[in-house]
């Protein structure tokens, strides 16, 4: 998946527009209300830029079991709440991950047959880690609960990705909001007749 900088340019706007709505800020708000307010807005506008996938589903579903969060999604996603609220319904099978799992099946028949026992324990093991990480990973993944392990891993690469991207335009924001709020000083310094030339070189 490539994710251009037209879904990082949708995700700010979306972002911005969830702060204005939630008043993130607003001086009333206590430091965790306003650390809500901007990871609600945050992850809404994630799964709006992304479109319709089965972690942006899960993620507004999650997301729309708190009340108070319901209103400010309506809002900030318009038309798209509904479509991205739908919860996740059963992954549709890949028709070659059938083919590999009749090859997968074919061999370990094969390999039974031959008595190789060390080889049996092995594959056991192996699924048995691969399972459970499976299982972590439906933790993780928004709506991962529904999905089945060839949807998971698809959807686990397009939701990191996402994050990615997330992190990297939030990154630039904070960067830009330093740089803004060090030349307002800057003016508000000059505006309040503070000279710094005066009494010696700089």
């Amino acid at each position: 998946m490539q994710l251009t900088s037209s879904f990082k340019l949708v995700f700010l706007k979306q972002m911005l527009r969830g702060f204005l709505l939630s008043d993130a800020s607003s001086n009333s708000m206590s430091f965790h209300e306003r650390k809500n307010a901007i990871k609600l807005s945050a992850d809404a506008a994630i799964a709006f830029a992304r479109g319709r996938t089965r972690w942006s589903q899960g993620l507004i579903t999650n997301l729309s079991k708190n009340e108070k969060n319901k209103e400010i999604l309506k809002s900030l996603l318009g038309r798209e709440y509904d479509n991205l609220r739908k919860p996740c319904g059963n992954s549709l099978k890949i028709p070659r991950s059938k083919k590999i799992l009749r090859r997968c099946l074919r061999m370990c028949s094969r390999r039974k047959k031959a008595g190789r026992a060390q080889h049996i324990c092995k594959s056991i093991l192996a699924k048995a880690l691969a399972k459970k990480r499976i299982q972590v990973l439906k933790k993780l993944v928004p709506g991962g609960e529904s999905m089945d392990g060839f949807s998971l891993l698809d959807e686990t690469l397009d939701y990191a990705m996402s994050l990615k991207a997330q992190v990297d335009v939030m990154r630039r924001l904070l960067k830009t909001s330093k740089a803004s709020l060090n030349i307002k000083q800057m003016k508000a310094w000059g505006q309040g007749g503070l000279d710094f030339t005066a009494g010696g070189h700089l």
